[in-house]
């Protein structure tokens, strides 16, 4: 089995991890995403506003983490979204469907949470999926 491990563009961990870890073996390339959160990489700030707004940072922090890695939304297998409130999962879930394509959705876990990093209400990891022969 190999594994490479990812630091995409723009990506940036706040502490000992990778953005993102591949393995490749049996001709299946398997990418697991850290927990992308609201971190903007243009401004360097973390971005705090409204869930709407929190969600979609998240989701783009994801997207850029998988296709920096060489995969696409589409590979993606499995979403585990942490929420500081299970209430607003109706307007992330409006986000999130910006995302993926009905047909594809992914298996999903909602976690309710006490608290997450830098005061940020939502936190995305993800698991991808992708033929070896898919490989940049």
């Amino acid at each position: 089995m190999e594994t490479i491990y990812h630091n995409p563009r723009n990506s940036k961990a706040s502490g000992p991890y990778h953005p993102a870890v591949e393995t490749r073996a049996g001709g299946v390339r398997q990418l697991h995403v850290s927990g992308q959160g609201t971190f903007d990489p243009r401004s360097g700030e973390r971005f705090l506003g409204d869930i709407t707004g929190q969600a979609r940072r998240a989701m783009e922090n994801l997207k850029l983490v998988v296709e920096g890695s060489g995969f696409r939304m589409g590979d993606i297998v499995k979403v585990t979204l942490f929420l500081l409130d299970i209430g607003d999962s109706a307007k992330v879930n409006e986000v999130y469907r910006e995302y993926f394509s009905a047909e594809r959705f992914p298996a999903r876990s909602i976690v309710g949470v006490k608290e997450l990093p830098g005061g940020q209400a939502i936190e995305i990891d993800a698991v991808a999926v992708a033929s070896l022969d898919e490989a940049d």
